[in-house]
């Protein structure tokens, strides 16, 4: 009899512990299918070496970090070069020709690096002097001067206009080497701010113009930009539960690496990832301060950069195993979720006109959000 309830009590045991170990994905507002697939794809490669490889913007969060704090940054004058080197560094790898269509000034007239590169130099000399280096003006009192306004419409269009207009492999590090003469502890702290500012702003769209009576070379610009951030909590939830199992979770993100790292792994953001297991965009630097050069001989991660950067880091550390889930948003990270053939399962954080040929793979998971409030959908 005692034997018949010990081995009961040794079945009851073993049974809480499985039931224990089963991956428990919050409800949230998952598609009710894609759950039930990602809870599965736990159970089944647990505890097994294996990994999974996420996007950061648009895919782990709602909207983008390195945009957000872009505009954060050019909105409270967070700078530390001096003209010369301003200048230096928004012309970086920039073509001459003009910019592409859509990107023109408010009469319809063709802009070029050289006309609002021009007018730029004007008003970061102005700004530099009498708020950047030198404090002569408080934050407010600079904000409403008109060289201030035509700074802030016309690099923040810069931004837009050389995205929409040449390659990617010129247009994602530009943005980083505004960063030039600043240590990482600035930037990420820089970055904490902006995403908390983000998180506290409203989701939706507001316009910058230039100024009306500083017009220079590139003339008066106004252009439409996307404001707020946003977590998402069942995406946070995943990581935890990957982890929890034994899968590792990192991200391969077209933002700078450091400032991505501080949404991935602070936690009061609720992800709680090793800082280690983000890659991103890298800088070389000068003891501790940035460049305005891109990191020599590592990959740019985005496209295919993404697959370079698995390849080369990721798959070493787990015995050549290519990722089990790759999760990603738009067209950057379309390389790396349709590489590899072990992968078996493509989270696709669905946005309008993104991926449709991805989406067709049978691999897929579909899973929407709503625009106005960042919230997943929980039905397609």
């Amino acid at each position: 009899m005692n034997s018949i309830l010990k081995n009961m009590a040794r079945v009851s045991l073993f049974l809480a512990i499985s039931v224990g170990a089963m991956a428990k994905l919050d409800e949230g507002r998952w598609v009710p299918k894609n759950k039930e697939i990602l809870s599965k794809l736990i159970d089944d490669n647990k505890n097994q070496g294996n990994y999974v490889v996420f996007d950061w913007d648009y895919t782990s969060i709602y909207q983008d970090t390195q945009e957000n704090l872009f505009r954060y940054q050019i909105d409270n004058l967070k700078f530390d070069m001096t003209p010369k080197e301003f200048a230096k560094a928004i012309r970086k790898d920039i073509p001459l020709d003009n910019f592409a269509k859509g990107y023109e000034n408010a009469k319809g007239e063709k802009i070029n690096i050289t006309k609002i590169g021009n007018d730029l130099d004007k008003r970061y000399a102005f700004l530099y002097e009498n708020y950047i280096k030198n404090k002569k003006m408080t934050l407010d009192e600079i904000k409403k001067t008109e060289e201030f306004k035509d700074f802030r419409g016309k690099l923040a269009f810069l931004y837009e206009a050389i995205g929409g207009t040449f390659s990617h492999d010129i247009a994602y590090p530009w943005v980083l080497y505004l960063f030039h003469g600043m240590t990482k502890d600035e930037v990420q702290k820089l970055a904490k701010e902006a995403n908390d500012y983000g998180i506290g702003d409203k989701l939706g769209k507001y316009t910058i113009e230039s100024s009306d009576k500083l017009l220079g070379e590139a003339g008066k610009i106004v252009y439409e930009y996307k404001s707020g951030l946003r977590t998402q909590p069942e995406i946070a939830n995943l990581f935890h539960e990957l982890q929890k199992n034994g899968i590792e979770v990192y991200i391969v993100s077209a933002s700078l690496e450091d400032i991505v790292k501080v949404f991935a792994s602070d936690k009061s953001y609720g992800y709680n990832l090793k800082p280690e297991n983000v890659y991103g965009m890298r800088l070389e630097m000068n003891k501790d301060k940035y460049l305005s050069q891109y990191k020599k001989g590592y990959p740019q991660t985005q496209t295919k950069g993404k697959v370079e950067t698995i390849n080369k880091f990721l798959k070493p550390k787990h015995g050549g195993k290519d990722p089990i889930l790759v999760a990603g948003d738009s067209g950057g990270d379309e390389n790396m979720l349709t590489e590899y053939k072990g992968t078996k399962v493509l989270l696709l954080m669905k946005r309008k006109g993104k991926l449709d040929d991805v989406a067709k793979d049978k691999r897929a998971l579909i899973q929407t959000r709503n625009e106005q409030t960042g919230l997943l959908v929980p039905e397609n």
